[in-house]
């Protein structure tokens, strides 16, 4: 118990300068822009060296940079600190992967996996690591001793170098809600669900994406700014995008996909908090204005009046709607029979006779028989 209280007052040695930085790191990591996320963090590691978070937070940032020694040093340094972080475990694994020590990858995310066993991403990377180790074995019984050239053979040139092979491209994501959902999207090409694993946990959303036997992506949010409902959460795949819709468990606006550190979910919210957020859409005011409800507003605009013809129309239509069988009988029978030029509410005038037409003055009334004569 005592070193639970110890590690978690370790990991949250942060000041409020130092929790800011992080913050803003945090908003320029989503937004991809890794350099300056990475020089936020350093600024804030240096005012709070013995916070863990910090450290694997600048480790996620190393990985994007493919850093991967920075990586395994941000990573090793905040076990140190705080051995029961699987966070930081989960970094090591991914670093030392890229630097095809998988062995030693292996036993990050076995540790990290006894940490954290709800954790898929562990499981994930663990398979990766068992392929690699078998291909390794594998490579190691095939080796034979190289056969000494003929005499006489003449010297063949060496194979030139195969080409380096390319980064991976890092893919562009966005995300669009409503009170009751968010979709995260992402545009990917030639994505199915034989190539990726989409995991949908309570507070986290991961992606891995088998982009070839020897090349794969992951993209991660966690935690996520509010609680979601894995169960009725679904990825669709399209051919140039995929869409991870996800059920919130609160209903309400998300202020971003991914909680800052000093930042409520929802279910942490005050009553008051949480309606105000179902039942408002944003203000087109400045931020730190009242929200508008724009369901009422719009119920309060006046409607435009009709005019002219559309008035006429109206005026016709109220009477036909709330007249009695007598009067909608006078009115069909008198605009058929007189080819729309009379209109009578009177069935004892029209009822027993045909109604004759009267045309405007000036012109002819014709029946459409005799249009072609």
């Amino acid at each position: 118990k005592f070193s639970a209280i110890l590690r978690e007052k370790r990991t949250r040695m942060t000041t409020p300068e130092a929790l800011a930085l992080a913050n803003e790191a945090n908003a320029l990591f989503v937004d991809e822009d890794y350099d300056s996320a990475l020089d936020l963090y350093t600024q804030a590691i240096e005012i709070a060296p013995q916070s863990a978070d910090l450290l694997v937070a600048r480790a996620a940032v190393h990985l994007k940079l493919d850093d991967f020694p920075a990586a395994i040093g941000d990573a090793n340094k905040a076990i140190q600190l705080d051995s029961g972080n699987p966070k930081a475990y989960l970094r090591k694994g991914v670093a030392c992967f890229n630097m095809e020590e998988y062995a030693t990858a292996k036993g990050a995310f076995e540790k990290g996996l006894e940490l954290d066993a709800g954790n898929n991403q562990f499981k994930t990377w663990l398979r990766k690591c068992n392929a690699e180790l078998e291909d390794e074995m594998v490579g190691d019984d095939q080796a034979v001793a190289p056969v000494a050239p003929a005499a006489h053979a003449p010297a063949t040139q060496a194979a030139p170098a195969p080409p380096p092979p390319k980064p991976v491209q890092r893919f562009r994501h966005d995300f669009i809600q409503n009170p009751t959902h968010v979709t995260v999207t992402v545009y990917i090409k030639g994505a199915t669900k034989e190539t990726c694993e989409v995991v949908f946990e309570k507070q986290s959303l991961s992606l891995d994406w088998a982009i070839s036997p020897s090349d794969s992506w992951q993209l991660c949010f966690d935690p996520l700014f509010g609680e979601i409902v894995p169960g009725e959460s679904v990825a669709n795949f399209f051919g140039t995008k995929l869409e991870m819709k996800m059920k919130k468990a609160v209903q309400g606006k998300w202020d971003s996909l991914e909680r800052k550190q000093d930042e409520k979910a929802l279910d942490e919210l005050s009553e008051e908090e949480v309606k105000r957020r179902r039942d408002y859409y944003p203000s087109s005011k400045a931020q730190g204005g009242e929200a508008k409800n724009w369901d009422k507003i719009v119920g309060e605009i006046p409607e435009d009046k009709p005019e002219g013809e559309e008035a006429l129309n109206n005026f016709f239509q109220q009477i036909y709607g709330r007249g009695d069988p007598e009067i909608r009988r006078a009115m069909n029978k008198s605009f058929q029979e007189s080819g729309g030029t009379v209109l009578s509410t009177n069935w004892g005038e029209v009822g027993s006779k045909k109604v004759e037409g009267t045309p405007p003055k000036g012109l002819e009334m014709k029946d459409w028989k005799d249009l072609h004569k």
